[in-house]
């Protein structure tokens, strides 16, 4: 029994390093996996491969999630410490930022994100979600409706499908509250 827990030990960490290698930083599925799990897997990859800015962000997304702010801070700066232009990390900090309530600092991240990617729909979803969040509703309206045009030029990114439901139903989140204000 004794010789036999090693050996297991060291099969697991084959595999562990074979699916490393076959999956780097994306086994987690947003919706499949609880937050916890997706964290301990990332910190697990981490350990074989923590020059990885992409599975940084994504471990720091999961601790906003998990409202592990000081931490989740602390893996984007990392991140972006390794890549200094990491879209991902710039909007995840305007993320974080935001959820402290910082908007003044989200809007700040989120504009050195729209640098780096001026085209990217998630900058203008963000951006909008920061400017409605600043009662700056008009601006968000304005955001939203950008990058929905954005999208319209037939952009053969897959994701596109989901950006443009994103910044639709964003769109009609704030048009529903404006309705109801007016009533």
């Amino acid at each position: 029994m004794k010789n036999k827990l090693p050996s297991y030990f060291a099969a697991a960490a084959t595999l562990l390093v074979l699916l490393i290698g076959a999956c780097p930083a994306g086994a987690h599925v947003e919706g499949h996996m609880p937050d916890s799990v997706a964290e301990m897997e990332y910190r697990i990859l981490l350990e074989f491969k923590p020059k990885d800015s992409v599975t940084r962000v994504k471990l720091a997304m999961v601790l906003i999630n998990l409202d592990k702010l000081a931490e989740a801070e602390e893996e984007f700066e990392r991140a972006l410490s390794l890549d200094p232009q990491n879209l991902q990390a710039h909007i995840g900090l305007s993320i974080l930022r935001l959820k402290q309530h910082r908007t003044d600092a989200a809007l700040e991240m989120i504009k050195k994100a729209a640098k780096l990617a001026p085209d990217a729909p998630a900058v203008y979803l963000y951006h909008g979600r920061i400017l409605e969040a600043d009662h700056r509703t008009s601006e968000a309206r304005h955001m939203y409706n950008q990058g929905l045009e954005q999208l319209a030029g037939g952009s053969e990114n897959p994701d596109s499908e989901h950006d443009r439901r994103q910044l639709e139903k964003a769109l009609s989140g704030l048009e529903e509250k404006l309705n109801e204000k007016a009533l």
